[in-house]
């Protein structure tokens, strides 16, 4: 199954090459494909391998086959600068099939039920991440901001992956991209590009029935009405300083309250959690009614506050759902623990500069990154053989080093046969 699987899933990849118009002039310059340019770039991030091209040119001429074609399905490798020319125009809208389609896969082999954790619905956590900066390396895209007298252009983007309360495991969605575009006088910024995304994909993800969760910056009216208009709901962190209206309303006010007391380690801890609904959101004649939510833990034996935080949601909050809604809204966390840092510190190095372009290059590089993310959760989820090898090497950094000697010292037939070895090692003989 492991098989069928990723083929299916690199299926979608290879999709994207094959529709994206090709402004090549016939006859020039159209020895390699662009599907295969996607897919060569992809593999660098999948298996984490920035040299995985070199070392596959050189097994071709030596043993006349190479993984990035039997593995990937890549005709012949282009080089890397014509990798970068190949997927310079691409608009990063086409992902967006590949990235809803995955999602699709993971809902046919029971993924997605695993998830619904909230009225038959899936978290999606959003937030914003830089994943390009230069003083030097720009285009007419780029975003800039001025930082100690020098101008520092980067890239940037809305990430969304579906969480869960207790799982390390995290599913990304398509992000928006935080672009600035031609004859714009303004520059984009996280709430526009949000603004987007759920336009975007408002309809595309209604059957996930989600909730959105965000930090501060998305508690705010227009941001509310936007989610609800596309029929999400949402929890998002709600600081008292930058929700005055709203924090004078609730101080005045006769909070609901209910007190948990647990265990962790040798401390006894007592969670404190009060709620209010019905809560305007703004002093102004447009606005709406939230209901919201905080959470106190306190150190019984010291009386020292571990943590505490207030959320704003549609959802009616009541002494038996309340605990739960709170540990959903803690999960925003995980887009910044178990996503952007992956990304970051952990191998895919989301912020390095693996080819601007003049055009999306940047942006293209950054979502076959993200998309070999995507594959890593679902193909743990499902793929037997993937499971097994993740099992037997705990650690990720491990797991990789284990991927990239398999690709450099071994020549496989298919990704079931790659697995295997890296879980097994050569066989006997």
């Amino acid at each position: 199954m492991g098989q069928e699987i990723f083929e299916e899933l690199l299926g979608r990849l290879e999709g994207i090459g094959r529709e994206v118009p090709d402004g090549r002039r016939w006859g020039y310059d159209q020895k390699y494909e662009i599907k295969d340019a996607l897919k060569s770039a992809f593999g660098v991030f999948f298996f984490q391998h920035p040299s995985m091209l070199q070392f596959q040119r050189a097994m071709q001429e030596k043993r006349k086959r190479n993984n990035v074609t039997t593995i990937l399905k890549v005709a012949e490798i282009p080089s890397d600068t014509q990798i970068k020319t190949l997927i310079d125009n691409i608009e990063p809208a086409g992902f967006d099939t590949v990235f809803s389609g995955n999602l699709g896969i993971a809902d046919k082999h029971g993924i997605i039920d695993k998830y619904r954790v909230l009225d038959d619905g899936v978290l999606i956590a959003l937030d914003g991440v830089w994943y390009h900066s230069s003083e030097n390396i720009h285009c007419k895209h780029c975003l800039h901001k001025e930082i100690d007298g020098k101008v520092m252009y980067y890239h940037s983007i809305v990430a969304g992956t579906i969480v869960k309360p207790g799982d390390g495991a995290v599913l990304p969605v398509m992000p928006e991209m935080i672009t600035n575009e031609d004859g714009s006088e303004k520059q984009d910024c996280e709430i526009n590009a949000t603004k987007r995304w759920l336009k975007k994909h408002g309809k595309e993800y209604k059957w996930l029935k989600a909730t959105l969760l965000g930090d501060d910056l998305f508690s705010n009216y227009p941001m509310c009405m936007a989610v609800l208009e596309q029929g999400m709901s949402f929890i998002f962190t709600c600081k008292p300083k930058s929700h005055p209206w709203l924090t004078e309303t609730i101080t005045n006010s006769y909070l609901d309250e209910l007190s948990v007391k647990n265990w962790k380690g040798k401390n006894h801890h007592v969670g404190t959690y009060k709620w209010l609904n019905g809560v305007e959101i703004r002093d102004d004649k447009k606005t709406l009614l939230v209901n919201y939510l905080y959470l106190e833990i306190k150190n019984k034996e010291t009386g020292k506050v571990g943590y505490k935080n207030g959320w704003v949601t549609n959802k009616t909050i009541t002494k038996e759902n309340c605990v739960s809604l709170a540990a959903f809204g803690r999960a925003r966390w995980k887009i910044e623990n178990e996503h952007n840092n992956v990304l970051k510190n952990h191998g895919y190095n989301l912020e390095h500069n693996f080819g601007h372009g003049k055009n999306h290059a940047s942006e293209i590089f950054c979502l076959l990154n993200l998309l070999s993310f995507q594959f890593h959760t679902i193909l743990g989820l499902v793929d037997e053989g993937y499971q097994s090898a993740r099992a037997s090497i705990s650690r990720r950094d491990e797991f990789f080093n284990h991927l990239r000697a398999a690709l450099r010292y071994g020549l496989h037939d298919n990704w079931q046969q790659f697995i295997i070895f890296v879980r097994h090692g050569p066989p006997d003989g």
